[in-house]
C-alpha cells in the first residue's frame, strides 16, 4: 500500500469515528481535562500569592534592613527611586515610668516602673498589616492607619495593667514624658524575641531625641521597612544585599520568622 493509499485510508477511518461520536468524547474529555489543570494551577497560584501577602504582616512589610547603627539615607533614595513605599522604626529595651500620683507633692511620690520593648516609630508604620488600638483596657479595638502623635504614647493591656495607668496620665520614658493615650491590641510585626514578648511601649519617632535613651553600647535595633510591586521590590532586594555594610542585616520571612515560612511551604 503505497502513502497515498494509507492516507486515504487514514481519513477514511478518521470520518468513520467522527460520525461515531467516539472522537467528538474524546476531544471534549481533552478539553476538560486541560481547562482543569490550568484552574487548578491559576487558583493554586493566586492562594500562593496571597498567603505570601499575608506572611509579609508579620514583618510589617516586604523587605526590612536592620541595623545597630541608624541605616544611610542611600538605602532610603534606593528605595523612593525604585517607587517603594517606606517607613522608619527603632526597637530597644529600657524601663517605663508613671507616678502614683497619691502623694501630696512630686518629689514625694513613687514611681511604678516596668521594663518594656520600647519601639519609636514614624508616619506609614506598618506598611504592611494594621495596627489595632483601644480607648482603654477592656474596651473595643479597632484597626488605625495612625501612630502616636509627637509627646503621646501608646502601650499595651500588660504595661497599662503593671504601671496602673489610665488614658491622660503621664509616662516617663527616658528624660521625657509622654501622654498616654490608647492602648495596643495587635502590633503585627512584634516578633517572638525576648524584648518582643516584654510589654509594648510605642511612641512617635519624632520624640526620640529628647528621650536620651540612645547612648554608646545601647541595644537598639534601626529598622527600614520598605514595601511595593513585586518586580521593584526584587531590584532593591538585589542592591541591598550587595550593598550591606558591617552591623546590618536584612529581614525576610525566610529569616526573620522561619516558622511562617515553613507554613507557607506547606500551605502551598
Amino acid at each position: 500500500m503505497n502513502p497515498a493509499q494509507t492516507l486515504r485510508l487514514a481519513l477514511r477511518m478518521l470520518a468513520r469515528d467522527a460520525r461515531a461520536g467516539e472522537l467528538r468524547v474524546l476531544l471534549s474529555a481533552l478539553i476538560i481535562a486541560v481547562a482543569s489543570v490550568t484552574s487548578v494551577g491559576f487558583f493554586a497560584d493566586r492562594i500562593g500569592r496571597a498567603l505570601t501577602r499575608e506572611s509579609h504582616q508579620l514583618i510589617g512589610a516586604d523587605f526590612v534592613v536592620s541595623s545597630d547603627r541608624a541605616v544611610p539615607a542611600t538605602f532610603v533614595d534606593e528605595a523612593v527611586k525604585r517607587g517603594l513605599a517606606t517607613t522608619r522604626a527603632v526597637n530597644f529595651p529600657s524601663m517605663a515610668s508613671a507616678s502614683d500620683g497619691l502623694a501630696a507633692n512630686a518629689a514625694a511620690s513613687v514611681d511604678k516602673t516596668h521594663l518594656a520593648g520600647f519601639k519609636a516609630v514614624a508616619a506609614g508604620y506598618p506598611l504592611r498589616g494594621t495596627l489595632r488600638t483601644a480607648p482603654d483596657r477592656n474596651q473595643p479595638d479597632a484597626p488605625t492607619r495612625a501612630i502616636p502623635d509627637p509627646g503621646t504614647v501608646w502601650l499595651d493591656e500588660q504595661l497599662v495593667s503593671s504601671l496602673d495607668v489610665k488614658p491622660g496620665d503621664m509616662i516617663g520614658v527616658g528624660d521625657t514624658r509622654l501622654k498616654f493615650a490608647r492602648v495596643v491590641t495587635l502590633e503585627p510585626d512584634r516578633g517572638a524575641s525576648f524584648f518582643a514578648i516584654a510589654p509594648r511601649l510605642l511612641f512617635n519617632i519624632s520624640d526620640l531625641d529628647a528621650t536620651k535613651l540612645i547612648q554608646p553600647g545601647s541595644r537598639v535595633t534601626y529598622r527600614l521597612l520598605v514595601a511595593g510591586e513585586e518586580a521593584q521590590m526584587a531590584g532593591f532586594v538585589a542592591w541591598a544585599k550587595a550593598n550591606l555594610q558591617r552591623g546590618q542585616w536584612i529581614e525576610e520571612i525566610s529569616n526573620a520568622r522561619p516558622e511562617v515560612k515553613n507554613s507557607v511551604e506547606r500551605a502551598q
